[in-house]
């Protein structure tokens, strides 16, 4: 048993990941951060990647954040690879970045590996620096030469659109002060703030600059159903006609004159019961033309499922 305990601890000694998270601390310093595992978990190691842009970080439009979890048997076992909180990049670049850093883990199966992940990593960024998407404001994509902002929670906006969202936010956010100053209510720094209309962080901005922005150059392409499309449409219609041939659809318009009705007699008229009769029995005469009520106005209530209105009739 002592044996065995001291050949655990020499296996644990000789295992080189300390010295090699060593290494990257020395040359990431603060950005790479490692949670120390044990025996049963992994070590953990991630760090925030952005475009090598010489220290220009107007310039870096992508960045996502490395986490690479570092099984016990590592270098014999790869690391685990995940992107966490990706910017800028499509669904299908994310997937790429993380086939391609896989690859490399297998291919150098049994030596270090977590240097050359890391500068993979912003390599594939610096060769992809530019945003992918669309402005959500407008919702068109972004063409070449537009002129385009990006916040520091790396959303991306045409310049002019995102003027367009601070003016109306800024007019709302004076009104609800006003409003809340009146009635003597507090206001919090979240309430007087403009935010990101992606993630709600605080946005800074020039609003001057960003409305002197050129506008966005969206495309005017007329919208030309397909085939399938028309099908589909022809069908909705002849289904639509359907349901109001068999009563299923209730015209607003229609409806308007069909009422319950109250019918109010005249005061010199003997005072007879309210009486409650059907919609159906608006059209039997037998039961309105009795000598009791043919004299004088009466309230008649009729029942329908969606509104009650009352009108006067005389019989």
């Amino acid at each position: 048993m002592a044996a065995a305990g001291e050949e655990e601890q020499t296996g644990v000694e000789d295992w080189g990941l300390p010295s090699e998270v060593e290494v990257l601390e020395s040359i990431y310093l603060d950005e790479l951060h490692v949670f120390k595992g044990n025996r049963s978990v992994p070590w953990e190691i991630s760090i925030t990647l952005h475009p090598a842009t010489a220290e220009d970080q107007d310039s870096q439009y992508v960045c996502f954040t490395l986490v690479l979890s570092v099984p016990l048997q590592y270098p014999n076992e790869i690391p685990k690879i995940v992107i966490q909180n990706p910017r800028g990049l499509s669904d299908e670049q994310i997937q790429k970045i993380s086939q391609t850093l896989q690859c490399i883990a297998e291919s150098q199966l049994g030596t270090p590996v977590l240097y050359e992940l890391i500068e993979k990593g912003k390599e594939i960024l610096t060769d992809n620096n530019i945003p992918h998407g669309q402005c959500v404001i407008c919702l068109y994509g972004f063409q070449e030469n537009e002129a385009f902002t990006k916040t520091p929670c790396y959303h991306y906006f045409h310049s002019r659109c995102l003027a367009t969202y601070i003016e109306y936010m800024e007019k709302k956010i004076n009104a609800q002060k006003k409003e809340r100053m009146q009635h003597l209510t507090p206001v919090s720094k979240e309430d007087i703030e403009v935010q990101c209309p992606v993630c709600r962080e605080p946005l800074a901005y020039d609003l001057a600059t960003l409305q002197a922005a050129p506008l966005p150059q969206q495309s005017m392409e007329v919208y030309q159903p397909d085939q399938q499309t028309l099908q589909h449409r022809e069908q909705l219609r002849q289904h639509f006609q359907r349901q109001q041939e068999k009563g299923g659809i209730i015209d607003v318009e229609l409806e308007r004159n069909r009422y319950f009705v109250t019918l109010q007699r005249p005061s010199d008229v003997k005072k007879f019961d309210h009486v409650a009769i059907s919609e159906n029995d608006l059209g039997t005469k037998n039961k309105l033309k009795s000598p009791a009520i043919s004299e004088y106005t009466r309230t008649i209530t009729i029942f329908r499922p969606w509104k009650i209105m009352t009108r006067q009739i005389w019989f």
